[in-house]
């Protein structure tokens, strides 16, 4: 039986040397070479494809390669052949010597501007190379303001992440991206208290970018409890003329009764807009049942009192 690999020597500028494993990809600049090695036990000769078509004329143990292809082997012994070995794909870039440069640029969005404490929400990661050349090594880093709990990536996506909680960062490996190309990966997050929030991401690769200033982006959200006041002052001087519930445009399917001190239903509204002055009611304590659907789909209820103060305008 004829045991085999392949393994790639990379040639750069005839000087720099780099090894390349079997399913790997090896990228070059347009006038350089890559030597194909392959290694077998009690081979005769070899047999080289590239992209599938059989390479004639070469049945050497190494092939130099200076075409974009995919490029794998069969070693040949007296009586029986190898399996065909793993691919190496060779990707050639336009420029002849020229530096290699990229521009790659992230975009970080959320998928809501405003979010209630307790509730979950996301960040979409996206990353692409505007460049002319293979961006290799792509790192993309974000920064999760104190705010928010870490709970998962949603979703598929290429490469591999990893979450330093301490830090609070996560880092994200998407792999090589050719020119033109983009990736994505969006991050559960949950709302754990109260405030403007800024998170920060950034994203690098091996090669020069000839625009970092699109290398990161931030995404900002406010994050807000539900505060239901328990006092209003419907005199017309405009100033907290109306009993308005503080986070109520995130909950557009919502229902409100108000009740005066005997039970009696005085004020309905489904959905409540927040545009209640009161309706000529005299001056005293009601109260009231708010029910709001959050977003798992469950509705809550909350329940308390409302004073109205009729204080003479100046």
């Amino acid at each position: 039986m004829v045991r085999k690999y392949i393994s790639a020597l990379l040639l750069l500028m005839s000087a720099a040397t780099l090894t390349a494993q079997q399913g790997q990809s090896v990228h070059l600049v347009q006038g350089n070479s890559v030597i194909l090695r392959a290694d077998a036990t009690n081979a005769r000769s070899y047999l080289w494809f590239r992209d599938g078509e059989p390479i004639n004329g070469f049945h050497d143990q190494r092939l130099t390669v200076a075409e974009a292809g995919t490029y794998t082997v069969m070693a040949l012994g007296n009586d029986c052949n190898s399996d065909m070995s793993d691919p190496v794909e060779v990707t050639m870039d336009a420029d002849g010597g020229g530096p290699v440069t990229v521009d790659m640029h992230i975009r970080n969005t959320p998928d809501q501007p405003t979010v209630l404490v307790g509730s979950t929400f996301s960040y979409q990661l996206f990353v692409v190379n505007n460049g002319a050349h293979i961006a290799t090594g792509v790192t993309v880093k974000a920064v999760l303001p104190q705010q928010v709990l870490y709970e998962s990536i949603i979703g598929s996506y290429a490469g591999q992440t990893a979450y330093n909680a301490p830090a609070r960062e996560l880092t994200w490996l998407p792999g090589d991206i050719a020119p033109g190309q983009s990736q994505t990966l969006t991050i559960g997050v949950r709302a754990e208290s109260e405030g403007n929030t800024s998170q920060l991401a950034i994203v690098a690769s091996s090669e020069t970018d000839t625009n970092p200033a699109d290398n990161e982006a931030v995404a900002m959200v406010e994050i807000i409890a539900l505060s239901i006041p328990n006092t209003f002052t419907p005199n017309g001087d405009g100033l907290n003329d109306q009993f308005r519930i503080r986070g109520l445009e995130l909950f557009p399917e919502n229902r409100i009764v108000i009740f005066n001190r005997w039970g009696n239903e005085v004020f309905k509204a489904s959905p409540y807009k927040g545009d209640w002055d009161g309706g000529g009611l005299a001056e005293g304590t009601y109260y009231y049942a708010f029910e709001c659907r959050l977003h798992t789909g469950r509705w809550q209820t909350f329940k308390g009192f409302i004073t109205i103060i009729r204080t003479a305008s100046n």
